[in-house]
């Protein structure tokens, strides 16, 4: 081999060096932009993801003040009517117990109409029965009578009394009417419970219709007295 091959080969080997040093720059530069590119995407991706999250957000909140100043307006409407209600008759308790209904119904977001339909209840248009007397057997912890439950309303309320409901545990079969007694009340999936002593005096309301219910003492051992009124808007 002589001088002159031996430089044309040196400068091939040279060339092909240049060029694959090239063809790797290449490759770093596309694996480059193609990860930019990629991590630019997911980034625009975010921000559009994040900018609806924030427009939802958005839009719930002005949804939300809009049923606040609602709530507000009837709020205000209520307690005029109420304070109007309260100076035309001052014996009654119709302002503190719409009030209260007012309260417990917005806290379980309860229906406008529902809500309405309660504060009907308490006024003066509406049509009730006569009170009726039912004895009820009371059950202890050492005593569970078989008929232990009353139905009011077709069944739509029942209702319990339990006595002796401390924890000591005791051999007699029949509560003391002396002592705090527990009453539950059953209606549309509730559970409400009151406890104290006789007599205890419930208000319960479905829909259009409401019990008034009064427990009291019987003369016959082991049972209360259930007095009760239904009425109906």
């Amino acid at each position: 081999m002589d001088f002159y091959q031996a430089q044309n080969k040196y400068r091939q080997k040279q060339f092909r060096s240049i060029l694959n040093y090239i063809f790797k720059l290449i490759m770093i530069i596309i694996a480059v932009f193609i990860g930019w590119w990629l991590g630019n995407r997911d980034k625009l991706i975010l921000i559009q993801e994040n900018e609806k999250i924030i427009n939802d957000f958005n839009d719930q909140k002005i949804e939300l003040d809009r049923k606040l100043t609602d709530i507000r307006l009837k709020l205000k409407e209520a307690n005029l009517a109420l304070n109007t209600q309260n100076i035309r008759n001052k014996d009654t308790d119709f302002g503190r117990d719409a009030k209260n209904i007012l309260a417990s119904n917005l806290a379980k977001g309860v229906p406008e109409n529902d809500i309405i339909d309660a504060l009907r209840l308490l006024g003066y248009n509406k049509t009730c029965s006569k009170f009726d007397y039912k004895e009820l057997a009371v059950s202890t912890q050492s005593f569970i009578p078989p008929e232990n439950t009353l139905l009011l309303l077709s069944g739509g309320l029942k209702v319990k009394v339990e006595g002796n409901i401390s924890d000591t545990v005791t051999d007699n079969p029949y509560f003391d009417p002396s002592q705090p007694i527990r009453v539950i009340f059953i209606y549309l999936g509730n559970n409400d419970i009151v406890e104290g002593n006789l007599p205890i005096t419930r208000n319960i309301m479905a829909g259009k219709f409401a019990v008034k219910i009064k427990i009291l003492k019987s003369k016959v051992r082991g049972a209360v007295i259930v007095q009760y009124q239904n009425c109906k808007i």
